[in-house]
């Protein structure tokens, strides 16, 4: 029995025991729809709120259906239409993703704190919806009594209970998800067999919740299995690394789950710092060929030790860790357990035990599971299956045949004693090294729909990166070479396509192919042929280069050799800036740079991926050599008042500095960051109270800002106090997140020495690719940034245009935009004066904007541009209304 009085759950400085958290499932209960038929929908990130509603739902013996908190109203709308779920748990964060997805439905009516009648009737088949937001539980009073039924002790206690548990909604084969149904016989082997057959959860260890909780890996490891067993659980606040290691050191946590990318980054951090010193290099590989867990522990127990002193066990899921980041984790110190499996398999198949780890080796299959090849293709039968495909028996049927074994789609090989290593994929999903899924179909039947230039097209992967093998129609490509005919594609099909869609779902290059795709009796493409046309095309391709004489003027060598150095990449004369070498846009921010200190002359990113190759963008600069030509594109960077940001006039010392490493395909740059101290805490909260008092200053909207994860903060400029009054209205505990960015024209001399202290990131002239990419680096490690994209203060308390920098960094790194509307600042301190006046100001911080267009704008992303004006407009529109 566990001791009702023991930490059950760790969110910050908050601790829950197992007493509360059973009075705040049930207090969740009361309002959770009850019958093993209901269903309900949990669309929220990861936070305390999250278990409550979760259990609750099995409490009440529901059925729990968690939706990706990153979804757009459009794939809300589909499983909501799935599934018709009874009820809602909602974070105040997706509230409007929500209502939109009603929206799409006809329930726009029937969001609220209960279900209600709408003026509209619903569309048929749906019934109103009963809605209830996921963080009202501290405004919601303690349940009188402990439940007597309650959470998975006694759900999966119970032997072969085969009621639904759980709908997991996961891609197909068709490209539209499907709702995996998973009892709690099935949720029971897996926990089961990690707990009592493999005891690798215990009440002793705490596991870190760090991935999203809608994915059933994340799910079972990092919170049905821990509270299960009695250990409990640490919630990060976000994937950044600080967040990480305070969460790891505050929970001492003892089982921390991470995809492969986390652990790659982890390990490679940890290996840059002991490969500065000889001996550190010495007893790396002495400790790698000795391969004593003892000796690791003891000559790198400070690893150990700043990851929390508790850690015991590394689970890496999602994809298959790299043989030399396993073996160098396990070099470190840690024990890392690899496994493999799936949605439908809740979800394991097979790990690996502790001390029987074999780098690229997914280990034994889980205790009862049975597992044969049939053709090369690996097929499991056991408990931990799923009950089927919700609504949809005839794909269930496709993937669990007559004897009852799923077929994976997966090609495997045993070893001698029954381990299991996977050798192939036969099924189409893509899945990148980052963790995203990407359905080819969908690419496809886009790509397919230039009908006038392609007659098929298919879909590959090429390392980190997708291809797309396109056959031309025959009356328009007849006339035309293989590179002309490429050359046009490129220019007419997929830069359009490009521009519509993810970062993660571009196509970065085209080969043509003249014959016939290879397909089945029934049209669908054999995918596993697909590569071998790929690699042939890429031969002939290379050969073709190598034929090619290469360009030898001083502009092309120049940029050829900038791009190479940069990227890690073999560049060609006949290379597309887009298409071929993936060159992102803080990738063309860093090259229009090069451009122009190299050149004196300027080559906006926008009018880049004009060029037909990298020998035109060449021929290009040569003939401008010498002319700077400012406003193209991004030109703007070269602005005298980008950005600016109004500091704190009495110095803040931190508490030091942190290098964070940049790396890219070609190499590594450590760039160094400020960390906000104490002092800088304490000056904002200071002029926090000055405001209040003084200014009688007014915070709203502050719950606009993202709980967890990057953004972008966009104020309006008005006066030097503008920094210091965005910072009033965020939390104690967060300043340290938050990074400005200013020009040097703004920090120079006494203010530059500040700016070193206080969070503020310097755009350097000399230097600018390293200002961008500093950014870009703190958004990727999760941190927030504050831009004032207008580049100087209002002269008249309006704003002027924006400028779109900070679109491209929210729209290519997918992180929302807070737009932050300032009034009555102008006022109190205009340009010229000295000192402010007791004027009232306003800081409003309005609902934040993503890169995807709303139902009315119709599919797609929207462009920087027109992301730069909704972010204008929105604080324009609060201005307005309130002068």
């Amino acid at each position: 029995m566990i001791d009702l009085n023991k930490i059950a759950i760790i969110a910050g400085e908050h601790n829950v025991t197992y007493s509360e958290l059973l009075q705040r499932v049930a207090q969740y209960a009361k309002k959770t729809p009850k019958g093993k038929q209901t269903k309900t929908l949990i669309f929220s990130e990861n936070r305390e709120g999250w278990a409550y509603s979760f259990f609750s739902v099995w409490q009440n013996e529901g059925i729990a259906v968690p939706v990706d908190a990153s979804s757009t109203a459009s794939d809300v709308a589909y499983i909501i239409n799935d599934c018709k779920p009874d009820a809602v748990w909602v974070s105040r964060e997706r509230e409007a993703v929500l209502r939109e997805a009603l929206g799409y439905m006809g329930l726009e009516n029937t969001f609220g704190s209960e279900a209600s009648t709408p003026s509209n009737p619903p569309a048929p088949n749906h019934s109103p919806l009963t809605t209830y937001i996921i963080d009202d539980y501290e405004s919601l009073p303690l349940a009188d009594e402990h439940p007597t039924s309650i959470l998975p002790w006694n759900a999966l206690s119970e032997p072969d209970n085969t009621d639904t548990a759980l709908i997991i909604y996961t891609s197909g084969t068709t490209g539209s998800p499907k709702g995996v149904m998973l009892s709690y016989a099935a949720l029971k082997a897996n926990v089961h067999s990690v707990s009592y057959d493999v005891p690798i959860y215990s009440e002793k260890r705490r596991a870190l919740v760090l991935l999203p909780l809608h994915h059933v890996l994340p799910l079972m490891g990092s919170l049905i299995a821990p509270l299960y067993m009695g250990g409990g659980i640490a919630i990060s606040p976000s994937l950044s690394g600080p967040d990480i290691m305070d969460t790891l050191q505050r929970g001492q946590v003892g089982i921390m789950i991470g995809v492969p990318r986390l652990w790659q980054t982890l390990f490679v951090g940890i290996k840059k710092k002991i490969d500065q010193t000889a001996v550190g290099r010495m007893l790396f590989a002495l400790c790698s060929t000795l391969k004593c867990r003892t000796l690791s522990r003891i000559v790198f127990g400070s690893v150990r030790k700043k990851m929390g002193g508790h850690i015991d066990y590394c689970v890496s899921g999602g994809a298959a860790l790299d043989r030399e980041i396993g073996e160098g984790l396990r070099t470190l110190g840690l024990d890392v357990l690899e496994g493999y499996g799936m949605t439908e398999t809740a979800p394991i198949i097979a790990f690996t035990r502790p001390g029987d780890y074999i780098p690229g080796c997914s280990g034994l299959p889980l205790p009862g599971v049975d597992c044969k090849l049939v053709n090369g293709e690996l097929c499991v039968k056991g408990p931990n299956l799923m009950s089927g495909y919700y609504n949809r028996p005839e794909e269930t049927s496709a993937v669990i045949d007559s004897d009852g074994y799923l077929h994976t789609g997966d090609l495997a090989e045993f070893d001698s004693v029954g381990r299991i290593t996977i050798t192939g994929r036969t099924k189409e999903i893509i899945v990148l090294s980052n963790g995203k899924n990407v359905q080819p179909s969908e690419i496809e039947y886009k790509l397919e729909k230039y009908d006038s230039l392609v007659k098929e097209a298919a879909v590959v992967q090429d390392g980190d990166m997708l291809r797309a093998i396109i056959v031309p129609q025959p009356a328009w490509a007849s006339t035309m070479t293989d590179a002309e005919t490429a050359a046009a594609l490129k220019r007419d099909v997929l830069e359009p396509y490009n521009k519509t869609v993810s970062a993660y779902k571009k196509i970065m290059s085209v080969l043509v192919y003249r014959g016939e795709l290879p397909r089945t009796r029934l049209d669908k493409l054999q995918r596993y042929k697909l590569g071998e046309i790929l690699k042939e095309g890429k031969g002939a391709r290379e050969n073709e280069r190598k034929r090619a004489v290469e360009p030898t003027f001083e502009e092309y060598l120049s940029i050829k050799h900038f791009i190479e150095t940069e990227k890690g990449i073999t560049v060609h004369a006949t290379d597309h800036i887009e298409t071929d070498l993936a060159l992102d846009s803080l990738d063309k921010i860093s090259l229009q740079t090069f451009i122009e200190n190299t050149f004196g002359t300027s080559v906006g990113v926008d009018a880049m991926p004009d060029f037909a190759n990298i020998e035109a963008l060449a021929r290009h600069v040569a003939a401008r050599k010498g002319a700077r030509s400012k406003g193209q594109g991004l030109g703007e960077y070269q602005q005298p008042e980008q950005y600016s940001c109004s500091l704190p006039p009495a110095p803040c010392p931190l508490k030091g500095g942190s290098i964070l490493p940049l790396k890219g395909e070609g190499g590594s740059l450590s760039l160094p960051l400020p960390t906000a101290g104490f002092t800088y805490r304490l000056t904002s909260r200071i002029f926090k109270l000055f405001f209040r008092c003084y200014n009688s200053l007014k915070i709203t909207g502050a719950e606009n800002i993202p709980a967890e994860g990057a953004c972008i903060l966009a104020p309006n400029h008005q006066s030097f106090i503008d920094g210091p009054l965005v910072l009033s209205a965020l939390p104690w505990n967060k300043l340290g997140e938050y990074f400005f960015y200013a020009t040097e024209e703004h920090v120079r001399g006494r203010r530059r020495r500040l700016a070193a202290k206080s969070n503020v990131i310097v755009m350097e002239r000399a230097d600018l690719k390293n200002s961008i990419l500093k950014l870009a680096k703190v958004l990727r490690e999760g941190h927030r940034v504050i831009i004032f994209p207008e580049g100087a203060r209002t002269h008249d308390g309006q704003t002027v245009p924006f400028k779109k920098t900070f679109a491209i960094l929210a729209k290519d790194l997918e992180v929302p935009i807070v737009p932050v509307c300032i009034r009555g600042a102008y006022e109190a301190l205009p340009r010229g004066s000295r000192f402010v006046s007791p004027k009232h100001i306003e800081v409003t911080f309005l609902p934040a904007i993503n890169g995807a267009r709303s139902k009315e704008q119709g599919a797609g992303e929207l462009s920087y541009e027109e992301l730069t004006k909704q972010t204008q407009d929105a604080i324009q529109a609060v201005l307005a209304h309130k002068g």
